[in-house]
């Protein structure tokens, strides 16, 4: 597990500098080693762009640049919360789950871009014990998680189905339910997010890490698990090129930040409220699989995700794969 999340922190700082370092307008943005300086974030956009992020990962992608006066953020717990502001024209930028992007543009009937992907796979198994060691083991076993007809449930199901095996799945309303559980031994397995994951096993000292969810989708489908994005408003993509260029560079800069500079990162983040514990988003960060994947290669990432969602369940994207046009960049 160590090996494979040190290839992975590698892997997704080769990704954010190759994929978001570049700025297509002219400015020649450059990202620092430790992601504090770039000729984007010099520049001073005459009004702040309203952005919003979630709690977790795809706010940890973000943590440098809410202290760039470019921006007016604010950290949402709720999904449903961000693509109300999206929808409404509250927020130009956000970042949410990819499958919501998708379900967004068509709700929208094309009014919403991509701009990014700025999380991988988020998701492990944790265990009460130690019989799990591979996917395999979970035959006949109860799996409880949150988000049945989310995320979770299509990853989870998709894996065990791969697999050819079969599990319990039994739902719990949040997360939180299901971590407290967890860590009071009254269940044995459930698949959890960072933070959630972190935070659990430092309540107890029989949990442990026994499966990537990550690790087993790349080795299933031969690509990787695209979770979250960094969507906008078309209206405000269009008519700010430049500030969108901006956005992208200094993305890149905060991923770059964050990868290179974990306990600062972890301060930002208790600072904005996105995790709520130093010590916990010290441990969290560096298994939140942050990028920054744009253009063509955003769409690649994506297309087998999509395409497992679409037969699961159509509706979780919007009822069809979106078009080109939902890809910024192409």
């Amino acid at each position: 597990m160590k090996k494979f999340l040190i290839l992975l922190l590698s892997a997704a700082l080769c990704l954010g500098l190759v994929a978001c370092g570049n700025d297509s307008q002219g400015n020649d943005a450059q990202t620092t080693q430790d992601g504090t300086e770039t000729t984007a974030t010099q520049e001073q956009l005459t009004e702040p762009i309203q952005a919003m992020t979630l709690k977790g990962p795809t706010g940890v992608a973000m943590a440098k640049m809410m202290e760039s006066d470019n921006y007016d953020f604010r950290v949402a717990a709720s999904p449903d919360e961000v693509v109300a502001a999206l929808s409404s024209g509250e927020a130009d930028i956000a970042s949410i789950p990819t499958n919501l992007a998708a379900k967004l543009y068509a709700k929208t009937e094309g009014n919403i871009v991509m701009l990014s992907i700025d999380t991988l796979g988020t998701l492990y198994l944790l265990e009460n014990g130690d019989s799990v060691q591979s996917i395999e083991d979970l035959a006949g076993k109860s799996i409880y998680l949150a988000g049945q007809g989310s995320n979770p449930q299509y990853i989870i199901e998709y894996l065990l189905d791969q697999a050819g095996v079969e599990a319990e799945l039994v739902y719990k309303s949040e997360h939180a339910e299901v971590a407290t559980l967890l860590a009071a031994g009254e269940i044995d397995l459930a698949l959890l997010p960072e933070p959630n994951v972190t935070a659990t096993l430092m309540k107890s000292d029989t949990l442990r890490i026994a499966l990537d969810c990550g690790q087993l989708w790349q080795e299933a489908s031969g690509s990787e698990l695209a979770m979250g994005c960094l969507a906008a408003r078309r209206d405000f993509v269009e008519s700010n090129p430049q500030a969108v260029e901006l956005v992208l560079a200094d993305l890149a800069a905060s991923v770059d930040f964050a990868l290179n500079n974990v306990a600062d990162t972890a301060a930002l983040c208790v600072q904005y409220e996105i995790i709520p514990a130093q010590q916990v988003a010290e441990q969290a960060i560096p298994n939140c699989s942050l990028v920054c994947i744009t253009g063509a290669d955003m769409k690649t990432t994506l297309a087998s995700y999509f395409d497992v969602l679409l037969a699961a369940d159509p509706s979780s994207i919007g009822g069809a794969l979106p078009a080109d046009d939902f890809y910024y960049g192409l």
